[in-house]
């Protein structure tokens, strides 16, 4: 069973991932209403770059479906 600590420290291993590969600030937080994670950050890739990244390093997070994430790129 994965627990929500699992999946926790898979989200901040993500975000740390895609903000090594990027050079962004990335950050993955969890929605309560949705249930779901966000990932966040500004400028940088566009969001079909940020998941073929996720995806190429799926591996590394395994608690996480990256198919159920949510993407959010603002621009400045």
């Amino acid at each position: 069973m994965i627990t929500t600590s699992t999946r926790a420290r898979s989200a901040r291993r993500l975000a740390s991932l895609l903000a090594a590969r990027t050079g962004v600030h990335v950050v993955v937080r969890y929605d309560r209403p949705l249930r779901r994670y966000w990932v966040v950050w500004s400028n940088g890739p566009d969001e079909a770059r940020m998941r073929t990244i996720a995806l190429a390093n799926a591996t590394v997070v395994p608690d996480l479906d990256l198919g159920e994430l949510l993407w959010h790129r603002s621009v400045s």
